[in-house]
């Protein structure tokens, strides 16, 4: 008797296990599969328990509190920075405006390509701090000065604030080049996100103003239309791991606070009306982002109106995944396709 009771209590918990492993199966295949695209299953389990321990109530926090959360997340799945021992922070004052910048310097050569990074942080957030391991492993890798963007962030600088302090920040790097031993004729303007999307503008900027020569840009996953949430990729992901369209609206709302603004060019570089003459371009996308087809998109612009374009899709990943290479391998596959292409581009 006492047998059976053993074989039945070891049926009964063979039995649990077994359902426990079929809803394990189908929670995991849930998070994965989405219309638009399969996620990296780490990827996807590493953000979902994220977002449970960490639920996000934009519409109930601070300013403070959004920011802190999202400087938080820039950082969080990403492995500790290289070493890097030429860094220096100094602040320029240009127009009244004071702009706090970091500049990385290879330890050998001179004449230096130079790289102007604007992070991501949906326009409210990110700083020096938040991208600095991107900063350093650009300088590193290609052998370039990386000039790093403390803009002023929205909502207490709203549009165009921060865009006017990227394009001085590459007017003052074009006449003080050589005297940060860098090489005036070769600059890229690099920018990831809300970045990516100021980096477009400034392309614009420059063209239109007959400013300083950009060599290229590189955008990854920007966002270039802040009008419309209309893409097929936001009806895809409209509740991503990383930012929902709740979220991106408010974001924008702080950023540009006038929606006839938000059609204006350099808000939403997509709806500008003139794509010639700007720079050789690479645009990084993922495959699990909202803002995926609204970067593609502006690739073809760019390509119908007679610019050399390439845009790579990373697969797998979701917004801002090039800062968690602590759980995933395609951040680095991704900087490595930049690396190159920077480092092409650069050749005198």
């Amino acid at each position: 008797m006492e047998g059976n009771s053993v074989k039945s209590k070891g049926k009964i918990i063979g039995i649990i296990l077994f359902l426990f492993i079929i809803a394990g199966f189908f929670t995991i295949k849930n998070l994965t599969e989405t219309r638009g695209g399969k996620i990296n299953t780490y990827v996807a389990v590493n953000l979902q328990l994220d977002k449970m321990l960490n639920p996000r109530l934009t519409n109930e926090q601070s300013i403070e509190e959004i920011r802190e959360r999202l400087n938080r997340d820039s950082t969080k799945l990403s492995k500790e920075p290289i070493s890097f021992s030429n860094i220096k922070n100094i602040t320029i004052e240009i127009n009244s405006e004071k702009i706090r910048v970091r500049i990385y310097t290879p330890e050998e050569g001179d004449k230096f390509p130079i790289i102007i990074y604007a992070h991501g942080g949906s326009w409210i957030s990110g700083n020096l701090d938040t991208h600095d391991s991107i900063c350093r492993k650009l300088s590193h890798n290609i052998k370039a000065i990386v000039i790093s963007v403390d803009y002023r962030l929205a909502p207490e600088n709203p549009f165009p604030a921060a865009l006017n302090d990227v394009y001085n920040i590459l007017q003052w790097t074009s006449q003080n080049a050589k005297n940060i031993n860098g090489d005036e004729k070769l600059i890229a303007i690099v920018g990831d996100s809300a970045g990516g999307n100021l980096s477009s503008v400034v392309s614009l900027m420059a063209r239109d103003k007959e400013g300083p020569n950009i060599t290229c840009q590189v955008l990854i996953y920007p966002s270039t239309n802040i009008d419309q949430l209309n893409s097929e990729s936001w009806s895809y992901f409209a509740n991503d791991f990383n930012i929902s369209t709740e979220e991106m609206e408010k974001y924008i709302s702080l950023y540009v606070p006038k929606k006839e603004d938000r059609k204006n060019s350099y808000a939403s570089p997509l709806l500008t009306k003139d794509f010639k003459g700007l720079p050789d371009t690479l645009i990084i996308t993922a495959e699990i982002d909202p803002l995926r087809d609204e970067g593609e998109a502006y690739g073809n612009k760019l390509k119908e109106a007679g610019n050399k374009v390439e845009v790579r899709r990373i697969n797998g990943v979701t917004h801002g995944f090039i800062t968690m290479d602590k759980i995933t391998d395609k951040a680095d596959e991704a900087l490595n396709q930049i690396y190159l292409y920077l480092q092409n581009k650069f050749q005198k």
